[in-house]
């Protein structure tokens, strides 16, 4: 395997800048959309994830006719939920906050500025992206991540 010499590495090559818009966006539609679909496949509900025991073992519900498929779709969509709530857990207080509140309580936007006590614009642009950005650098299954394009990967 390769050596990485630091020394001639600039630290944009090393982590591309990210396109925070896009990536707000990304992560929004994992946390809505895949986040609940991957709870259904794991056997488990929203309810469930509020206070989490997990013990590291595999489950699946025991059938005679399971194919292998199906066996890893669900492991997987266990292991999304629990790197899911494993990222949640890593973010700052606030941003932690604000995740809970509007995606494993399922509160709307509007209650989760009210119940934090945020005004709507610094809500809306400074908090939510600041928590879906935190959140896709602590997501450690998936690269959540939109890059910019460099004039380098042109070439």
């Amino acid at each position: 395997m390769a050596e990485l010499n630091f020394d001639e590495k600039s630290m944009g090559s090393l982590f591309p800048e990210v396109d925070e818009r896009a990536t707000v966006q990304n992560v929004t539609h994992f946390l809505a959309v895949m986040l609940p679909k991957m709870v259904r496949v794991s056997g488990q509900s929203m309810s469930e994830l509020r206070s989490p025991s997990y013990d590291g073992m595999p489950k699946s519900q025991p059938s005679g006719n399971a194919t292998d498929a199906r066996i890893v779709r669900r492991l997987y969509a266990e292991q999304v939920v629990k790197r899911t709530l494993e990222a949640i857990k890593h973010c700052d207080k606030d941003c932690r906050n604000i995740l809970d509140e509007l995606y494993l309580q399922e509160l709307s936007d509007t209650m989760c500025f009210m119940d934090l006590g945020l005004s709507e614009s610094s809500y809306f642009h400074v908090w939510k992206p600041k928590a879906l950005l935190q959140f896709a650098d602590c997501y450690m299954l998936d690269d959540l991540h939109i890059f910019k394009k460099s004039s380098f990967d042109a070439v």
